[in-house]
């Protein structure tokens, strides 16, 4: 049965003994009719169950609800970003014709739109909708379970991107941030302590042991550290507590130790300032906030420091994460051959 409501039109009618109203997204009658008959057809062809939705636009909807309800706000941004993406393509009308294939062909629509760079960027898209369609599945919104394994990683994400800093890199950066005051403390937070941004938004200057010579990273009132092995206590070098130092007197009123602008609850405020002031000075190298604690990691095993030392001062649970964010160089590789006994 078609009616209106508000000019837009809907359709009423039972299938296997259910009652069904739906939006036919028109004031159009001609155009509700042939709509109303296309869906009622595509409901009996395709099994459709009870709880489902059929119309993508209607799917969308409810996703963004979903989003609102469970995710934070940047994951909101990344899925909501691949969703105008997937339109931008194509947009299907309904919530089945979205298929491993439908996405593999929406992978070289998105290798074409950014010229077939920022692939770590197009994997973020790409597994936001393979998420977004689980989710269906599993609230019940879909009736067939696609295989979503079929639908690979871009391999040039790992083999264009380096992952850490080089020594020279890093004398840059310093020079860059020599006058941006908590930047710079941030800096040398991540690169010489492999500090997260949320221990460092966290980090209370009580936390600062002159005596020791140490920082601690500890559970807070509004604040819990990633795992148990995150809570641990690090060295300081004497570059590190000369710009501790400096932060701590740069704001005597405030209990934390970094204090740039932002919410601090989020922590994205730390990498968001600290990776637009050095795209403003550094526009060729490429810095990203994280990229600290992994050079971090790759120096001290430079050094040959052993892998559970290492891992402990990165608070991480086991070793095997450890070795996620060691990266070896060739000169490492050939000290290693020329140890090799001489016979």
């Amino acid at each position: 049965m078609l009616y209106q409501r508000n000019y837009i039109y809907y359709t009423s009618y039972y299938h296997n003994g259910m009652r069904y109203r739906q939006s036919l997204h028109t004031t159009n009658e001609k155009e509700a009719k042939s709509r109303e008959i296309t869906i009622i057809s595509y409901m009996r062809d395709n099994r459709i169950k009870t709880g489902e939705i059929t119309l993508w636009r209607d799917f969308k909807d409810w996703y963004r609800r979903y989003l609102i309800w469970n995710k934070s706000k940047g994951t909101q941004y990344i899925h909501n970003r691949a969703i105008d993406l997937l339109e931008a393509y194509r947009t299907p009308y309904y919530l089945r014709h979205i298929t491993p294939d439908f996405i593999n062909e929406w992978k070289s629509f998105l290798i074409e739109e950014y010229g077939g760079k920022r692939a770590a960027c197009r994997n973020r898209y790409v597994r936001a909708i393979k998420t977004m369609m689980r989710a269906a599945e599993k609230q019940g919104k879909i009736g067939v379970k696609q295989h979503w394994e079929s639908v690979s990683k871009d391999k040039s994400e790992q083999e264009n991107r380096i992952e850490h800093h080089t020594e020279y890199e890093l004398v840059q950066i310093k020079s860059a941030l020599k006058d941006e005051g908590d930047l710079l403390t941030v800096f040398y937070l991540g690169w010489s302590c492999g500090l997260r941004r949320g221990e460092m938004a966290h980090l209370y200057k009580s936390d600062y042991d002159p005596v020791n010579h140490t920082i601690s990273i500890t559970p807070k009132e509004d604040w819990r550290p990633k795992t148990k092995k995150s809570i641990r206590t690090l060295p300081l070098i004497p570059e590190v507590e000369t710009v501790i130092q400096a932060s701590i007197e740069r704001t005597a009123n405030s209990p934390y130790l970094i204090n740039l602008p932002g919410k601090r609850e989020s922590c994205g405020y730390i990498s968001q300032r600290y990776i637009r002031t050095l795209k403003a000075k550094l526009p060729e190298l490429h810095c990203y906030l994280h990229k600290l604690r992994h050079t971090f990691g790759s120096l001290l095993i430079k050094k040959e420091i052993p892998i559970k030392v290492v891992s402990d001062l990165m608070g991480h649970r086991n070793i095997l994460q450890t070795e996620k964010y060691i990266h070896i160089g060739d000169k490492q590789y050939v000290k290693a051959v020329d140890s090799l006994p001489r016979i």
